[in-house]
């Protein structure tokens, strides 16, 4: 299965625009942009702690308007330009934060994320001058910052700062599906099921949050991690029952089978086959296929075959015409499995093929074919110095000259019985050629006969 991770993207210009937008300004001052007011909204309802701000001079702010009118006119090298000068003269820590508020705002708009962070954490630097709940803020963006940069040590060592000081009654749906995401990525999938079940029960609860797919994912991936079978079990039915994706059937199916539950496992497969969730899925409708030959219906497991190679939906390979005629051989259906068996046979140079393919010719009587099969046997097998090479060899050959005989090719079949004779080291072998030796002799004496 894989592994989930979802790295969260910040709207960093509004994070750092929230700064300026709660920073108190001289009477009469305007706050400066748009984004300044919507993340003075997003803040609204946090509860503030009165902190004493020092003033922001006319002087000072006549600057920061005149680099933030440079900003908005995508002029960054200047509003940069502007911003350095201020912070070069005299300013108290409140105007410094302000200053760095914009300048975190232009490198984020030149996505810049490592510049952002450093914007950040100098602002973290006066925090004394700034209001709490928007240090708070500005901790918690610290964290998703560096979270979006992989860097997820120093995001953990944020947000655990941003916990002890945040009120926990302010903790929202999606700050605890983030620090959930966050431990899933760090392995620590014990910590990220609790986080997520959080979000998921309060999603619950809020009829403005929609629970979302993606947070049973993650729960579901942190269970499969920690081996947790019956849990990746009861995820994936809600999954399925939510949002009935194909996925989901095909996942169930092979937790049921994990469990042990091989019937249910079944069960799901077909289902989902019958649906076409599998037809995109090769490897799925070769086991839908096997699934039929486990559950004693081989000639379904054949139709199954048939009909993705007919629509191009499995490759027809050695491996997939074997189990084909496989299928075909357990359904009794002998001349259509002949085929695919022979495909497979001359693809893999699978010699115990060849030697399955020549006896079922022989059984339907057709002999040259067979003559043909057990001579590939021979071939497949030679240089082979084990014992079951050897039987193989010598029991084709033998079976071959039975071939010859039914084919009246009397010459080439005593040929092939005195070459196994040659070869039989047993009394039984030896017994067992000489029978069809005397038995070739009165075919011969009986084909003599009639021409007479």
């Amino acid at each position: 299965m894989n592994m989930i991770k979802t790295i969260k993207s910040l709207p960093m210009a509004v994070a750092a625009a929230a700064v300026l937008a709660a920073l108190p300004m001289p009477e009469g001052t305007p706050i400066f942009g748009e984004k300044a007011a919507f993340a003075q909204r997003a803040d609204a309802g946090r509860e503030q702690k009165t902190r004493k701000v020092q003033a922001l001079s006319a002087d000072f702010h006549k600057k920061l308007q005149k680099a933030q009118e440079a900003i908005d006119l995508k002029n960054y090298a200047e509003g940069m330009e502007i911003l350095n000068d201020a912070l070069e003269r005299k300013a108290n820590d409140y105007e410094k934060a302000v200053a760095w508020q914009l300048k975190a705002q232009v490198f984020y708009e030149q996505d810049d994320v490592q510049g952002t962070i450093r914007a950040y954490e100098e602002i973290l630097r006066f925090a004394d001058s700034i209001p709490e709940a928007l240090e708070i803020g500005i901790i918690y963006n610290l964290g998703q910052l560096y979270y979006s940069e992989e860097d997820f040590d120093k995001s953990l060592e944020y947000i655990q700062r941003w916990q002890n000081r945040v009120d926990p009654t302010l903790i929202s749906v999606s700050n605890l599906q983030f620090i959930a995401n966050l431990h899933y990525v760090r392995n620590e999938f014990e910590e990220c099921l609790n986080y997520i079940y959080q979000a998921i029960e309060v999603g619950k609860t809020v009829d403005t949050v929609e629970v979302k797919e993606s947070w049973y994912s993650i729960a579901l991936s942190s269970h499969w991690e920690l081996g947790q079978y019956e849990k990746v079990r009861d995820v994936l039915e809600i999954l399925l029952i939510n949002w009935p994706k194909p996925r989901y059937w095909t996942q169930l199916a092979g937790i049921y089978q994990e469990l042990g539950q091989e019937q249910t496992s079944y069960s799901l497969t077909e289902a989902a086959y019958k649906q076409g969730f599998l037809d995109d899925n090769e490897t799925q409708l070769v086991n839908v296929a096997q699934i039929q030959l486990a559950r004693g219906a081989p000639i379904k497991c054949a139709w199954i075959l048939e009909k993705a190679f007919k629509e191009n939906r499995v490759e027809q390979s050695p491996k997939n015409e074997k189990i084909l005629g496989q299928c075909y051989m357990m359904a009794y259906e002998y001349e259509k499995a002949l085929k695919p068996l022979s495909v497979a046979a001359k693809g893999d140079e699978d010699g115990d093929l060849w030697f399955q393919i020549a006896q079922v010719q022989m059984q339907l009587g057709h002999y040259k074919d067979a003559v043909g099969s057990f001579e590939n046997v021979i071939k497949a097998f030679k240089g082979d110095k084990s014992d079951k090479a050897k039987d193989k060899i010598l029991s084709a050959t033998m079976q071959q000259g039975q071939a010859y005989t039914e084919l009246k090719q009397f010459k080439e079949a005593r040929q092939a019985f005195k070459t196994a004779k040659r070869m039989a080291t047993d009394r039984k072998d030896k017994r067992m050629v000489t029978q069809w030796e005397s038995y070739l002799a009165a075919e011969e004496a009986r084909e003599e006969m009639l021409k007479g």
